[in-house]
């Protein structure tokens, strides 16, 4: 049969070719065809129509199915599925340059280890999604059967539970079910990223480590020993008194741990306590911090974790790792209960293009959700990302230090060699090195996604170059991302932003700690966002946050929302720090945003314009810092003049790309100057400048008691009436684009 096709398929070419001889070139017995010379035409090009159809078939995508009930010795088709999502890989990386499709029957598909995609794969492109929208769960837990769960087998233990929760406290024993169990480890400010411990989750909802108080914190009593020394690793260990009588009921507990804000309101830490000593009402330490201990601010605060004695209500547990056990207080009515294991990503995306995850969730790992490196064109969409240990998303490289636990005298100074699949000490490493590039790939996306209840940040955004200023084009947009700090509330973002030409939009930040977007570079926009309920605990924090580099410029914020900030401490929506330059801020609205809505930290040439500004006890702070406190920092060889010299800001690309960089030096640059404030809104604002007016060029602003012209002023996004007073009082106000900012997600 192939032959005969192959004879008629050459036989129909040779006809083809004659019938497509121009006609002026055709004699009068040339176009004479016999009827059974025109039977055959018309057979042949059936034939190639029929063939064309075979070779479109043969050509098509590729789908490989998998179902928790299928078999990987199976062929891997809808009703023979693959029982594994790595056997389904391994199939696909056979298939040389076809658009593959893999999906997954309903159901939760357990890790072991990282799930790798691209390393060895040849197919043109990827795509991994549930099959008819089924709910599928990439896990890297176990689940726990509460059959499982026993009563408290040692009577001491039992007797230091508090009484009223005693019959309620049940006990796993992780070595009879064969599970590994990790421990508590320090966490916090100028530490490395790392593993969280082993984790519970209750119908999907992270369970909380036991505490003191349960909801609030107290303040730190007198300072013994501060704990801080040339090098931290030399000084002695901190030791605080404690004033009120509960810690006292602790004797028994030998070491337990605390957390808090020890010394400065952006810097939280998490560590063990060695003992606890009633009679002096004493706590000894069992680990240094960067910045010791200190007293006399509202944030200097403690709380007490992991004590069976404060294991007092549903939903908390204790981690015993001496006997790995753990003690836990159930929510009434709990299904389910899940243990997170997996201390590597879930998902390693690397060194391939045309990859997409769709639909599908991530869970329960001790680590990274999904991890890329040297990626292009991949698209994570539609997705959820929760109740992991780490950051729901990194793109590029973290790093990794010789030794996790030591910390220097300043910690964002700690840095770290480059490694994959980890985020470790990032903020170090980019602190000291503003040029590290990550290998984040190029156009990447993350779009429509969940991501939420992770212990350490939601996205981690590298990719493009900081030396020759090449832009990536990474993107998250449209996703809602919140109670991202659950493990490690410092810098540890809702979105982590570094290299070039990066991108977030349209996007819900909220429920935090800290901050909700940290970047450094180049050229990156942040727009549309709506960001509500960030840095609720920190003092001296941004919402939006970059500083100490006048050489990161090209950076826009435009559109986003900022609402309900804390007023407690110094809370700044968008925080220029420390000399930072060139920003370009419009089209935003800052309603309660915080005792600082905007802060610009000593730098020059940020323009903000058409931005409103509500209900604030002040609008803008401006401050000379670099004349005072930071004259070291713009001090020859100091960090702004190290960090001017690493780029070459003198040369191209920087001295095209930024022209005013180039007479940086020449530019007092201690002093402020070419801020510019123009067109902007200041409704019910008590002061619009915190700070001196010659800092900044005001010129065309507005400042107001009486309604702008808002549709509705209890809900600013819905925008102003046609003919609103703002458009006459601002010369050239322009009709902001209310309607695209936030989410779409329910």
């Amino acid at each position: 049969m192939e032959i005969n096709l192959h004879y008629y398929i050459t036989t129909a070419i040779s006809e083809i070719k004659i019938w497509m001889i121009p006609k002026k070139s055709i004699t009068l017995q040339q176009t004479i065809i016999s009827e059974k010379q025109q039977t055959m035409k018309h057979s042949l090009l059936m034939l190639l129509a029929l063939w064309g159809c075979t070779t479109q078939t043969i050509w098509a995508e590729k789908q490989i199915y998998v179902s928790p009930k299928g078999n990987d010795q199976a062929e891997g088709t809808l009703s023979h599925p693959l029982k594994t999502i790595r056997a389904a890989l391994d199939k696909a990386n056979t298939l040389n340059n076809e658009d593959v499709k893999i999906f997954l029957r309903k159901g939760c598909y357990e890790q072991s280890t990282t799930l790798e995609i691209g390393q060895n794969g040849k197919y043109a492109s990827l795509t991994i999604s549930p099959y008819q929208d089924e709910s599928v769960s990439i896990s890297g837990g176990r689940e726990i059967s509460l059959s499982k769960m026993g009563k408290i087998s040692d009577k001491e233990i039992a007797e230091r539970l508090p009484e009223t929760a005693r019959k309620f406290v049940r006990e796993i024993d992780f070595r009879k079910l064969n599970i590994p169990m990790a421990d508590l480890r320090p966490s916090g400010f100028g530490r490395p990223s790392s593993p969280a411990w082993s984790e519970l989750f209750a119908d999907n909802e992270p369970l909380s480590i036991s505490r003191w108080p349960n909801d609030s914190t107290v303040l730190i009593g007198k300072v013994l020993e501060a704990g801080t020394g040339e090098k931290v690793k030399d000084a002695k260990l901190p030791v605080f008194q404690y004033n009120e009588e509960r810690p006292s009921a602790w004797s028994k507990a030998g070491s337990f741990w605390i957390g808090g804000y020890f010394a400065h309101g952006y810097a939280s830490d998490m560590i063990r306590v060695d003992h606890l000593d009633p009679e002096t009402h004493t706590i000894h330490t069992a680990q240094q911090t960067v910045y010791g201990f200190m007293t006399g601010a509202d944030w200097r605060r403690w709380y007490a974790l992991n004590l069976l004695e404060e294991l007092d209500r549903p939903g908390e547990y204790v981690i015993d790792k001496e006997n790995d056990k753990m003690y836990v207080y159930l929510p009434e009515g709990t299904r389910q209960l899940n243990v997170s294991v997996l201390d590597e990503p879930l998902v390693a995306i690397e060194n391939c293009r045309n990859v997409t995850l769709s639909k599908l969730t991530f869970e329960y790992g001790r680590s990274i959700g999904i991890y890329l490196e040297n990626t292009q064109h991949v698209r994570i969409t539609g997705c959820t990302i929760r109740n992991v240990g780490g950051v729901g998303i990194s793109i590029g490289k973290g790093t990794e230090t010789p030794d996790k636990q030591t910390l220097r005298p300043h910690a964002a100074e700690a840095g770290g060699s480059p490694k994959s699949r980890v985020v470790g000490d990032l903020m170090g490493r980019v602190y000291q090195d503003i040029l590290f590039n990550r290998n984040g790939g190029t156009d990447n996306g993350i779009t429509d996604c969940y991501i939420y209840n992770t212990g350490s940040g939601g996205v981690s955004l590298g990719g493009g170059d900081r030396a020759t200023l090449t832009p990536a084009g990474n993107f998250v947009e449209n996703c809602r991302i919140h109670d991202f700090n659950r493990v490690e509330k410092s810098y540890r973002p809702g979105v982590w932003i570094d290299g070039v030409g990066n991108r977030v939009s349209q996007c819900d930040i909220y429920n935090a700690p800290s901050m909700a977007i940290l970047f450094h570079g180049n050229n990156h926009i942040i727009e549309y966002c709506k960001i509500t309920n960030v840095c609720s605990e920190v003092d001296d924090q941004g919402a939006i946050y970059y500083g100490r580099d006048p050489s990161e410029l090209g950076n826009v914020i435009r559109y986003c929302y900022f609402h309900k900030l804390s007023p407690r401490h110094r809370v700044t929506a968008t925080y220029h720090d420390d000399g930072a330059c060139g920003g370009e801020v419009y089209g935003n609205i800052y309603h309660n945003a915080g005792s600082l809505p905007v802060l610009i930290g000593g730098g020059h040439y940020n323009h903000y314009h058409h931005n409103i500004f509500i209900d604030s006890p002040v609008a803008i702070h401006l401050d000379n810092r670099m004349q005072n406190w930071g004259t070291g920092m713009v001090a020859p060889n100091g960090i702004i003049d190290q960090r001017l010299k690493t780029v070459k800001f003198q040369e191209p690309p920087y001295s095209t790309a930024y022209p005013f960089l180039v007479n940086y030096w020449e530019e007092d640059p201690s002093y402020p100057h070419g801020n510019l404030i123009e067109g902007n809104l200041f409704y019910r604002i008590k002061n619009l400048v915190n700070g001196q007016t010659q800092w900044g060029e005001f010129r065309n602003n507005w400042s107001t008691n009486n309604d702008p012209g808002f549709v509705d002023p209890d809900n600013p996004l819905k925008g102003f009436k046609k003919d609103a007073p703002v458009y006459q009082y601002i010369q050239g106000f322009p009709q902001l684009p209310f309607d695209k900012i936030g989410c779409t997600l329910k």
